[in-house]
């Protein structure tokens, strides 16, 4: 069974570490996607603005992503939050994050040099509520745990 977890700190902690980014579970959310009780992939929600929030994705799994994950992927930065943008932060050097966020909507902003070990440049991206196309979307039978 799949089911959706939201802020269990082991889950944080290991989207956190494949990111390169630590989880605050005072500060930040984690969101996981676990099948049969493993996680597959999930995303962190940081440095919350008011205005914009940052998010960071994992996967362990290449079929991670399903409808109800990109539901409450973009439903609770735009709708429960109420942000306006939501920015991501990717190593140059990862094709497949580039990719990923791209597919979904994001827009390169910034390439920053040198922030990443053997000075890899940061790509800086970013996703307008105005351009997300994910926000008509419904769960098709969102089976979460809120802890």
């Amino acid at each position: 069974m799949d089911r959706i977890i939201f802020n269990d700190a082991e889950h944080g902690n290991a989207i956190g570490s494949l990111t390169g980014t630590r989880f605050d579970p005072k500060l930040d959310i984690a969101i996981g996607r676990v099948r049969r009780d493993v996680l597959v992939g999930g995303l962190l929600f940081t440095d919350f603005t008011g205005e914009s929030v940052a998010m960071h994705t994992a996967s362990w799994d290449e079929h991670w992503v399903n409808r109800d994950l990109i539901f409450v992927a973009f439903d609770y930065p735009f709708n429960q939050l109420g942000v306006k943008r939501i920015f991501g932060r990717v190593p140059e050097s990862n094709y497949d994050a580039l990719r990923f966020n791209r597919h979904c909507g994001f827009t390169d902003v910034a390439r920053i040099e040198g922030v990443y070990k053997h000075n890899v440049a940061q790509i800086v991206m970013r996703l307008n509520r105005e351009d997300c196309r994910f926000l008509g979307i419904k769960p098709r039978g969102l089976r979460s745990n809120v802890n």
